[in-house]
């Protein structure tokens, strides 16, 4: 139920990005993804940033890989308030997915799921008011997708 459920937000989170980047007259040219970070063929992304109701001025980041023919992704969230990473891990390719983590000037900072079909939170201290940045992997080999390091910055 619960996987169905995340499933089910992150594609709704997804297409509601798509809605908002698509067709405005006059748009900047889209970002250039390097080779290796661009979804591979069957593979999303998508990102979302928000204000943390509970962490005032506390920027909440995070980013997902997701398989376009089945309900496989990868999936990574900084919470500002608490500065919790969550990493939940629904591919399954037998080796941990990867949240890469980027505060203030430092980083990444690199994290792992527990394999496949899992949930991993790590509790993390960080001075406030630094800028966030995230970036989601399917696994850390040459063959991984990756989402790009979020466009749209959190602040801890």
């Amino acid at each position: 139920m619960r996987r169905r459920s995340m499933t089910t937000v992150a594609a709704a989170l997804a297409l509601a990005g798509l809605g908002l980047s698509a067709g405005a007259a006059g748009a900047a040219p889209a970002a250039v993804v390097p080779a290796h970070l661009a979804p591979q063929a069957g593979w999303g992304t998508s990102y979302y940033a928000w204000n943390d109701p509970e962490d005032s001025g506390g920027v909440s980041v995070a980013e997902q890989a997701y398989k376009t023919t089945s309900d496989e992704y990868v999936h990574g969230r900084f919470r500002a308030y608490g500065e919790v990473l969550s990493i939940w891990d629904y591919h399954d390719n037998d080796r941990r997915s990867v949240v890469k983590l980027w505060v203030g000037g430092s980083g990444p900072a690199v994290f792992y799921s527990k394999g496949d079909n899992s949930y991993r939170e790590v509790n993390l201290s960080y001075d406030e008011g630094q800028t966030v940045h995230i970036q989601t992997c399917t696994s850390d080999t040459s063959g991984a997708v990756c989402t790009e390091k979020s466009r749209v910055p959190g602040v801890s």
